[in-house]
């Protein structure tokens, strides 16, 4: 009698092992931004559309906004024109927010492209040249990623954990940070 009994025992052991391999898999580490460079060469749209590079230094507002796109992706397509829109709109003057696009493209001029194409007026440098600041919380693209600049911390994300749920989320946290100054 007991056949069945080790059978079953072996089964639920095995359901749990592979329970938890799936769990695992989903808990991935969240970066930490806090040893990233404080320093980066961007380029930025000037008024006429030609691209500027220029310095950029993320840590100079309580929080940062990266975009991971890319021209060639459909998605990005579909929210890159909110995020424009919600950038040109937004109130600077109060220093709360910095946004950077890590871009995904295959040139500098596919991304000015993409820049262009959208009026991306906020500064963006190609996934190569990121640094720790091109670090992602997921495996896609489009990914906006809100990140607390003083600890490194990220405090929202279009991932959770393994899951996508969509740039839509970080957007109304960052919207939550200009209006009330944090998330």
């Amino acid at each position: 009698m007991t056949g069945p009994s080790t059978m079953r025992r072996f089964l639920i052991g095995i359901v749990i092992v592979l329970g938890l391999v799936a769990l695992l898999r989903g808990l991935r580490p969240a970066p930490r931004f806090n040893r990233a460079q404080n320093t980066l060469n961007v380029q930025r749209l000037a008024a006429d559309g030609t691209p500027v590079r220029e310095e950029f230094q993320p840590r100079l507002a309580p929080y940062l906004a990266v975009y991971h796109g890319a021209g060639w992706c459909p998605p990005c397509q579909q929210f890159s024109p909110r995020l424009a829109e919600f950038y040109h709109d937004a109130d600077k003057a109060g220093h709360r927010f910095q946004l950077v696009m890590v871009n995904y493209d295959r040139s500098d001029a596919d991304m000015v492209a993409y820049m262009r194409q959208h009026r991306m007026e906020f500064p963006a440098l190609r996934r190569d040249e990121a640094g720790g600041w091109g670090a992602t919380t997921g495996d896609g693209i489009p990914n906006l990623v809100i990140i607390d600049t003083s600890t490194g911390r990220v405090v929202a994300s279009s991932f959770d954990g393994s899951t996508y749920v969509g740039c839509d989320e970080p957007l109304k946290v960052l919207r939550k940070i200009i209006s009330q100054g944090h998330p």
